[in-house]
């Protein structure tokens, strides 16, 4: 049976997902000025990240790596919040738009190990039977 707390920390993690690929989204139909833009290879690329920690925080059996993916997300969110406020906003400049190529590869990075991490430990976890 999982504990309350595991479930409200998974909650917590899909929605700080949500609001980062919400803000992504809203970050890309600004960069190209409509939301005509959001139908691109971009927008797949950029969600990609998200929708990684999201398998990686639903097949994680263990607080440790749940309280790691809830971490690693509030993290790349900020990250990436801060980087494209700072490109689209602060420090305007014609290769602004790399960022969409740069950022949710770190991302997505981040989040491969850690699916790797919560795959290796889901198949090595011995569940008690008593």
């Amino acid at each position: 049976m999982k504990a309350p707390l595991d479930s409200a920390m998974k909650s917590i993690t899909y929605a700080v997902l949500m609001i980062g690929a919400l803000g992504t989204l809203a970050v890309m139909a600004y960069a190209g000025q409509s939301l005509e833009s959001l139908v691109s290879g971009f927008t797949l690329w950029a969600l990609a990240p998200f929708a990684t920690f999201a398998a990686a925080c639903a097949l994680a059996r263990s607080r440790v790596l749940t309280i790691g993916a809830l971490v690693a997300v509030i993290l790349a969110t900020l990250f990436a919040a801060f980087i494209y406020i700072d490109a689209f906003f602060i420090h305007i400049h014609s290769t602004s738009a790399l960022v969409f190529i740069f950022i949710p590869l770190y991302q997505l990075v981040v989040a491969v190990i850690l699916l790797i991490i919560a795959f290796i430990t889901r198949r090595f976890h011995v569940t008690p039977t008593i």
